[in-house]
């Protein structure tokens, strides 16, 4: 594996600081950060299972769908 140099603004770096867990090096910090499962790397489901991440995923667009259904009334 080849290593390769990226420039960064300051405030990019800050905020790879900010989201940098102990012991974490910048390449993880990346890699989780862009890893495919999009709550992969943050907060309470940083570590979950993906089941509980596909319920939140369900419950979510039930919500979406409710909000829709709620606006379409509103506008009758």
């Amino acid at each position: 594996m080849g290593d390769t140099t990226i420039r960064l603004s300051d405030d990019a770096k800050e905020r790879l600081r900010l989201v940098k867990r102990e012991g974490e090096s910048y390449d993880d910090v990346i890699m989780r950060l862009t890893a495919k499962d999009k709550w992969a790397g943050f907060g309470a489901l940083a570590d979950g299972d993906k089941e509980t991440r596909s319920g939140l995923a369900k419950t979510r667009e039930k919500l979406r769908e409710g909000m829709d259904d709620d606006i379409e009334t509103m506008g009758k």
